[in-house]
């Protein structure tokens, strides 16, 4: 048995409020609602961003800046009022601490939980996506920034929970972070709105220069530093306060002055693979996964091609054709013609394709029946499949039910003119489907269009 003398020699453990705050406080609370207030909205739309490392990180920006930037201002709000709730200001001003220290020690713990939160919820996403993306990689740069422009509104919020005495001051604090977060994406013509960190610049394909996040997360927390320092530190150490106020401004300046030249085109979105002879069927790195489904499902339209003259020699998914006989295929919208990966409908997407290809760069308008018509046939018998089939006997019961005979009349001289090219000799078909493909290229002479 140890002896009194022995037992008082053991030194204590010196209280840890860092570690107790982490364990017991609103830290756990905040970074599981912020994990799940950011997760909800993303698994709701998950197939409009799953395949696209960009577009992934697009609605991982939005939604942790509009979602949870306000909840991390809402936390440290609630956080910097429990002294008045509880009584305890006068108690907390007599501490021996700075109030400095005082400050971090009740508001780090707390800003850290909505940044865990939005991290594991990047995470979750991006393990999410990784499956069915085909080229580039994720941007954890962008992902950690935002987790720091959380720490720093939760930081800002803090101060202003100490500040005002009123228990709905949190979900103030919070409708103000959202208004000062989403307001200035409207100002489109306002340079100073790449101020926002909640900004997002074209529709999801581009990416930001690698400095951007980096910019924009000293911008932001030397904002909140400045703020912290001059709310909480003593006299002199206000003075500190300069420091970060004047590398935000290096930083404000910087980002306003750039603009939109912070993001560029993802290099994936210019780098092609292509695939097949005949038919050159060429797709970007970012869908590079997709070239087996698309060529499977045009491969029909690819075989009925051969040794048609003129007819178009190219495929590829760029914003334009480079050459009069390229043709462009349909777009790939996540979450509509693509779903985790897959093309949502083949048949449907060869229908696209085959309209694309027998009307070339012909505009139909009133009065052109006849092009309507033979490009029509040329169509069907492109794509050869069952899709064409089904619609026409599905809109014809309509037109009767509606009593529409035009619309009877002009299916059944589709039905003939079909007929008609498929029972040419494949010789005289594929010179007349030569001088067809020559008249709708380049621009486009409808009036040489033969006759069906």
């Amino acid at each position: 048995m140890q002896s009194p003398a022995s037992t008082a020699a053991v030194p204590c453990r010196a209280p840890r409020p860092w570690a107790a705050e982490l364990r017991r406080g609103l830290a756990p609370w905040a970074a599981v609602a912020t994990f799940l207030t950011l997760l909800v909205p993303l698994a709701g739309k998950a197939a409009f961003w799953q395949g696209s490392w960009a577009q992934t990180e697009y609605e991982l920006h939005t939604v942790t800046m509009l979602l949870g930037g306000p909840l991390a201002a809402a936390a440290g709000c609630w956080q910097g009022g429990r002294e008045h709730r509880r009584g305890t200001a006068e108690l907390r001003a007599s501490a021996s601490r700075s109030p400095l220290a005082q400050f971090l020690t009740a508001s780090l713990p707390v800003a850290a939980g909505p940044a865990a939160g939005s991290l594991a919820a990047s995470a979750a996403a991006l393990l999410a996506s990784w499956p069915y993306t085909s080229a580039g990689g994720p941007q954890l740069s962008v992902n950690l920034a935002d987790a720091l422009c959380l720490v720093a509104l939760a930081l800002v919020g803090h101060t202003a929970g100490r500040a005002v005495r009123w228990r709905l001051a949190a979900p103030l604090v919070a409708v103000c972070a959202l208004v000062v977060l989403g307001a200035p994406s409207y100002q489109e013509e306002a340079q100073a709105r790449f101020l926002d960190p909640a900004l997002q610049y074209g529709t999801g394909d581009d990416l930001p220069v690698w400095w951007q996040p980096y910019a924009m997360t000293l911008w932001i927390c030397g904002l909140a530093a400045t703020v912290v320092l001059l709310c909480t530190a003593s006299r002199r150490a206000r003075r500190l306060a300069l420091l970060p106020l004047a590398a935000a401004c290096a930083a404000a300046v910087l980002i306003v002055q750039s603009g939109s030249s912070m993001w560029r085109e993802d290099p994936a979105a210019r780098r092609e693979t292509c695939a097949g002879t005949a038919l050159r069927i060429c797709v970007t790195a970012v869908h590079r996964d997709l070239l087996p489904q698309v060529t499977a499902a045009l491969g029909g339209i690819a075989g009925r091609l051969e040794e048609v003259p003129n007819a178009p020699a190219r495929l590829d998914d760029l914003a334009g054709p480079a050459r009069p006989d390229d043709r462009t295929l349909p777009e790939f919208f996540l979450g509509q013609s693509v779903v985790r990966g897959r093309l949502a409908d083949p048949e449907q997407f060869a229908w696209e394709v085959g309209t694309k290809l027998a009307y070339g760069s012909c505009e139909i308008g009133d009065g052109d029946d006849r092009l309507l018509r033979t490009g029509s046939a040329v169509q069907d018998w492109l794509i050869s499949s069952s899709l064409s089939e089904r619609r026409r006997a599905a809109w014809e019961p309509v037109s009767r039910r509606q009593g529409r005979a035009a619309d009877v009349a002009r299916n059944k001289k589709d039905r003939a003119a079909l007929d008609r090219l498929t029972a040419m000799e494949p010789g005289a078909r594929r010179a007349w489907l030569g001088r067809y493909f020559a008249a709708v290229r380049g621009t486009c002479h409808r009036n040489e269009v033969p006759a069906l």
